[in-house]
């Protein structure tokens, strides 16, 4: 079988095969046997006709061409590998040369991925890598934090002013600017300071006031607020705060630790120390991460198929159709709110899709370059979770991975990790 490759513009190929005629009569043969089944012929059993009668009846143009199909779909695999392309998408296919005398030619055109010269990446990888000091100030605030996930909402007096996170009923009455008409009358509206659930502006106001205080409030929607009738108008709330309950932050202290699950105030502060290093680190690792492909995205020419961008689209898509529905939102609310299209926010999304197809490449291309290499047993390894997940057995996933393609795919996931692991930690021949 010999092939030959041609790159095209915008990261397509075009891999033209050519089979020779002995592959295409051996696959002829394997047509009749197939075809001879499915056809009654007139005075013998179905699959029993001689090859000559059944080739009068049906006509030898059916076996060539089923014998064309058989051979491109099984010739395409290894066509492609000795091609050295990547298909992302599904390839069009053209018959060129089809004869029973003859080899079997046909092309095969499909999106790939780019081929990128690296160049000098090691320079890139010399990326200074530091991590930040840990500071008595830093440890501090750690432990202030703590303190106030463990704070309790307590019923607050009339000298407590509201501050954020206060939450609140209120009485409010609200009007457009020049009307009498309320747009707005609640006797009790729940609100959480700081929480962005409430317009802001109004959040922000209710600061400083007491329980049972009334005050009135104004402000501006802004012109992009979901409700139109609203939108850009000025307005003004009459409020008065029924309830009040504040935040009662824990002072640092023994009964504090003990809570955390310490003995001591100093085991608590040893502990954060130490989770507060590891923090550091990471950031340090990923921030290093990020600088260095920075560069190599600047340094490097990178092509980027249309096909990985919708993919990587597709995927920032349901990542977000995830998180709302967690916060109990729809897609179509969401778009509401922003008033945004679907084709709007795909187009907003974009740059970033780019920039993860980018990098990705990038790291495939230091990983072919590094000769790492991701082993069957690293790739089962990973997949292992899913199976539990899913309370199937290991194997059968695997083989079906296998089956529908996955499995390579799940590899290529693993050495893209591998290669972005590799930068995050510097070396010391490259460092």
């Amino acid at each position: 079988m010999e092939v030959e490759v041609e790159r095209l513009p915008e990261a397509r190929a075009r891999v033209r095969v050519t089979v020779p005629q002995e592959d295409v009569t051996r696959a002829m043969d394997g047509a009749f046997k197939r075809l001879a089944k499915r056809y009654n012929i007139p005075g013998f059993r179905p699959g029993r006709a001689p090859r000559p009668v059944f080739e009068r009846y049906v006509g030898r143009e059916t076996l060539l061409r089923d014998a064309a199909e058989h051979l491109v779909e099984d010739r395409y695999p290894d066509a492609i590998q000795q091609a050295g392309v990547k298909p992302i998408a599904r390839p069009d296919v053209q018959i060129d040369e089809l004869d029973e005398n003859g080899p079997l030619v046909f092309t095969a055109e499909m999106p790939v991925k780019p081929e990128l010269a690296l160049g000098d990446y090691r320079s890139a990888l010399a990326e200074p890598f530091s991590v930040p000091e840990i500071t008595e100030e830093g440890v501090d605030a750690e432990l202030r934090r703590v303190s106030e996930e463990e704070a309790q909402l307590v019923v607050a007096s009339e000298e407590d002013p509201v501050e954020a996170g206060s939450r609140l009923v209120i009485k409010i009455r609200g009007t457009r600017e020049g009307e009498e008409e309320p747009f707005a009358d609640a006797d009790d509206y729940p609100v959480t300071i700081g929480s962005g659930t409430t317009l802001e502006g109004l959040e922000m106001q209710l600061i400083g006031l007491h329980l049972n205080e009334e005050a009135t409030v104004t402000l501006t929607y802004p012109p992009e607020y979901p409700d139109p009738s609203l939108a850009g108008q000025r307005v003004q709330f009459e409020v008065k705060i029924k309830e009040h309950k504040r935040r009662d932050v824990p002072p640092v202290d023994e009964e504090l630790a003990r809570a955390r699950g310490f003995e001591t105030v100093q085991d608590l502060r040893d502990d954060l120390t130490k989770s507060l290093g590891e923090r550091l680190e990471r950031e340090a690792r990923e921030q290093r991460l990020a600088a260095i492909l920075a560069r190599l995205r600047e340094s490097i020419a990178v092509e980027v198929p249309e096909p990985m961008v919708t993919h990587q689209l597709d995927h920032q898509l349901q990542d977000l159709h995830h998180t709302l529905t967690h916060l109990g939102v729809d897609l179509d609310q969401y778009l509401g709110g922003r008033k945004l299209t679907l084709e709007g926010l795909l187009e907003e999304m974009r740059p970033g899709a780019v920039q993860r197809v980018q990098d990705e490449l990038i790291l495939e291309a230091i990983a072919e370059a590094e000769g790492l290499e991701v082993s069957d047993e690293e790739v089962v390894a990973a997949v292992k979770s899913v199976a539990e997940a899913y309370e199937r057995p290991v194997n059968s996933l695997v083989e079906n991975l296998k089956v529908s393609g996955e499995f390579e795919t799940v590899r290529g996931n693993l050495l893209v990790d591998k290669a972005a692991q590799m930068i995050r930690e510097p070396q010391p021949e490259i460092a």
